[in-house]
């Protein structure tokens, strides 16, 4: 199976964060840093390091190049590492030099950035290397605004498995969906009319739907907050029946739930605590005397 359900984040590109770094540049009043311009001369020239202080995976490099775009190219950088890459201890990842002013600025904004996404891929690299050919990480679109697509991307670099980006990419049908169509048949049914080209997954949250589940023939199944047992049983009857199904998991699945999934068999399992509860990695910006 492809790292992705319905296209892979696997690159980011300017257009994708040049407001968000906007924002984050006019909310830190990067033009009126009142203490580096009173202890600095504004034609003082400064070397910095960004190195690791922990282990990870990298993620979001390509943000600098628009922050140093965004502050009129008053530093120069070079990256010593690239997205995706493994990162250990005390790992220099770019070093900067120029004003010095500048760099002091730029400080916190890159910082935040590299340290949220890299602690997303970082995160998800210690699931998927711990459930290698055991499940499938997945991404969800419980996300920041604006941070969508960089979250996801970072998810892709830890070597997760990208979700739907929108709502346009698949069809999922949920219980409202269900409820308003009158049966679970009839919902995919309608979706396979409408978007033949599309793929079509179905929630379904109790063992009584099953049956009408698999006769409906989606591409995939969701099991939302199923019991372990009950996730067996369904994992079960439906690979029994229709092997070309994908079966997911979700509903508020964290790290200490994953081993029993595992042995159930190979299966998605979505999980919005990566890009909404992983902490940042420890990353440090060092000016260099």
């Amino acid at each position: 199976m492809n790292r992705y359900y319905t296209k892979p984040i696997d690159f980011i590109e300017a257009s994708d964060f040049t407001e968000l770094v906007r924002l984050a540049l006019a909310e830190d009043r990067i033009d009126y840093d009142i203490t580096s311009e009173s202890i600095f001369q504004h034609s003082d020239f400064g070397k910095a390091k960004l190195i690791s202080k922990t282990d990870g995976v990298l993620s979001g490099l390509a943000v600098v190049s628009e922050i140093q775009k965004q502050t009129g190219f008053q530093f120069q950088f070079k990256t010593l590492k690239k997205d995706g890459d493994a990162l250990k201890n005390k790992d220099v990842i770019l070093e900067l030099e120029g004003n010095l002013i500048t760099i002091l600025r730029v400080e916190r904004p890159m910082l935040n950035f590299l340290q949220y996404l890299s602690g997303i891929s970082s995160e998800t690299n210690r699931l998927a290397l711990q459930y290698k050919n055991k499940l499938h990480i997945l991404d969800t679109r419980k996300t920041l605004p604006g941070y969508r697509k960089l979250a996801k991307y970072a998810v892709f670099m830890g070597g997760g498995f990208n979700h739907r980006i929108n709502l346009s990419d698949m069809g999922l049908i949920k219980d409202n969906h269900v409820a308003l169509s009158g049966s679970i048949l009839s919902a995919v049914e309608k979706i396979k009319l409408k978007f033949p080209d599309r793929k079509i997954e179905l929630e379904i949250d109790e063992l009584s739907q099953l049956d009408e589940a698999i006769k409906s023939s989606p591409d995939m199944i969701l099991l939302d907050n199923f019991s372990v047992e009950d996730t067996k049983i369904a994992f079960e009857k439906i690979k029994s029946s229709n092997k070309e199904i994908l079966i997911e998991c979700s509903g508020g699945i964290t790290p200490e739930k994953l081993n029993a999934l595992s042995e159930i068999g190979l299966m998605g399992v979505s999980m919005g605590y990566l890009t909404h509860t992983t902490k940042f990695l420890d990353l440090s910006l060092e000016i260099l005397n």
